[in-house]
């Protein structure tokens, strides 16, 4: 009896097991820089179930072998050859573990968060929202005469009497939406609500095989794009209540919005903003470098792949053919693995990315020539903290092209990122956390231009 009395003092005395009930959301940071959010839950048949959520990426991700107890829990991402394994922490109220990727590990820690905390701000959008519009929206569609597809849009036109002079907004690369939606962002929306209110009507769509568009999205080359921007045009000539009608371009749109001009002389003018002013082979080395050292690649691995990638994206440009250009582009980089420079066997998967015909059109294309041919106003502009789209070698190259169009402006805008909001560095991973949309700044630049152009 003294000894079972004993015993069960004993446990009694004992500390009960940490245990926590992993349901909810979850949130981490790996590397001190990137945010992660983990939403776990059972299916209605009682199956654990969880999405992985990488907001400054754009990714998200449904985890897989996911295991769960009131003490630990794992789960795998087969894609990114990564996963996580972690126990609760009762002192830390948090899942205390390692994220692992690629054989190498890093420590991450989840503590619980609120169903809306992976929901960022974005006051502009939500003042957009709020307050009455000077101005009417209304779904629209055109047809592309040329490829034989519908496109579907929002045509926004202030209130009163018109015609109101009009622009066509070209969405950057990428399968965006009318609004031009890219990490909870919406870009395009605050632009046109913007010079909506400054009197100037808008037409901006989902590229073709996006949201409510139709075409085919895979494959398309920036001119089939420009194609689409033309039918825009033509579109907006169509109504009475459009007058003088330009285009506004963002990043390839910016790129986009020279070709249509070059080949329409009524058109009124063009703004380029991040347009790429020198050969997309060029412009994709400087990106690629500047990318890696914002990710803090030091700069002798920078230096290097640099050369790597000035030796791949040559090789894929100079050769016409698309599916030449791959095997010469596997050939070339065959010669740096030789050297030493790539790991044996690695040529393919460095080629693979850019062997498409989008790229490959993209690396090609010289945007000088047709900048040169243009007569009609060109405002271009670049943000100074710009990492896709370098200002310092873009704006050169522009002013260049440019420089007998005497209703031509180029100008930095300083402070600005590729997305024209007010960043502190200009790293792609800023987009996500920086609760600005679009920098008021440049909203009012262009604006206020495009209103003395027509005026």
């Amino acid at each position: 009896m003294k000894s079972t009395l004993i015993a069960l003092l004993m446990m009694l005395g004992a500390p009960l097991a940490q245990a926590e009930d992993a349901s909810g959301h979850w949130k981490g940071r790996i590397a001190n820089s990137l945010d992660v959010f983990l939403a776990v839950g059972k299916t209605p048949h009682g199956q654990w179930e969880g999405t992985l959520s990488v907001p400054q990426q754009g990714a998200k991700f449904k985890v897989e072998q996911l295991a769960v107890s009131e003490e630990r829990i794992e789960f795998k991402l087969a894609a990114l050859n990564a996963g996580f394994t972690a126990r609760w922490s009762e002192g830390d109220k948090a899942w205390v573990g390692t994220w692992s990727q690629g054989g190498q590990g890093t420590s991450l820690n989840l503590q619980r968060v609120e169903a809306t905390a992976a929901k960022p701000k974005r006051p502009q959008i939500d003042a957009i929202a709020a307050r009455a519009a000077s101005y009417t929206s209304s779904d629209v569609s055109f047809a592309n005469p040329v490829d034989g597809h519908t496109l579907s849009g929002t045509l926004s036109v202030p209130r009163g009497m018109g015609p109101f002079p009009a622009v066509v907004l070209v969405h950057g690369s990428g399968p965006l939406d009318r609004d031009e939606k890219v990490f909870e962002h919406k870009p395009f929306l605050v632009l046109a609500d913007h010079l909506n209110r400054q009197g100037i009507a808008v037409l901006r769509y989902d590229k073709r095989g996006v949201g409510k568009s139709g075409g085919v999205y895979k494959g398309a080359t920036s001119m089939d794009f420009a194609a689409d921007a033309e039918a825009a045009v033509g579109f907006l000539r169509g109504r009475p209540d459009t007058g003088s009608i330009g285009i506004v371009g963002h990043s390839e749109g910016g790129l986009i919005a020279p070709i249509v001009a070059s080949r329409d002389p009524k058109l009124a003018f063009v703004v380029m903003l991040a347009g790429p002013g020198v050969r997309g082979e060029l412009l994709m080395v400087e990106q690629l470098a500047l990318g890696a050292k914002a990710n803090g690649m030091p700069d002798a691995m920078v230096a290097k792949e640099r050369e790597v990638n000035r030796t791949l994206l040559a090789a894929l440009a100079a050769e016409p053919q698309l599916d030449k250009a791959g095997d010469k582009a596997r050939q070339a980089l065959g010669a740096l693995e030789a050297k030493g420079m790539l790991p044996a066997g690695s040529a393919g998967a460095r080629v693979q990315p850019f062997a498409t015909p989008w790229f490959h059109a993209f690396l090609r294309h010289e945007p000088g020539p047709v900048l040169q041919s243009l007569r009609q106003p060109v405002l271009a502009l670049n943000g100074e903290r710009d990492l896709q789209v370098p200002s310092q070698m873009d704006l050169a190259a522009i002013r260049m092209a440019l420089k007998d169009n005497p209703r031509a402006v180029v100008k930095e805008l300083p402070g600005l990122n590729h997305l024209f909001q007010s960043a502190p560095t200009g790293a792609g991973s800023e987009y996500y956390t920086i609760e600005e949309t679009f920098a008021p700044a440049a909203l009012d630049t262009v604006s206020s231009w495009i209103l003395a152009t027509v005026q």
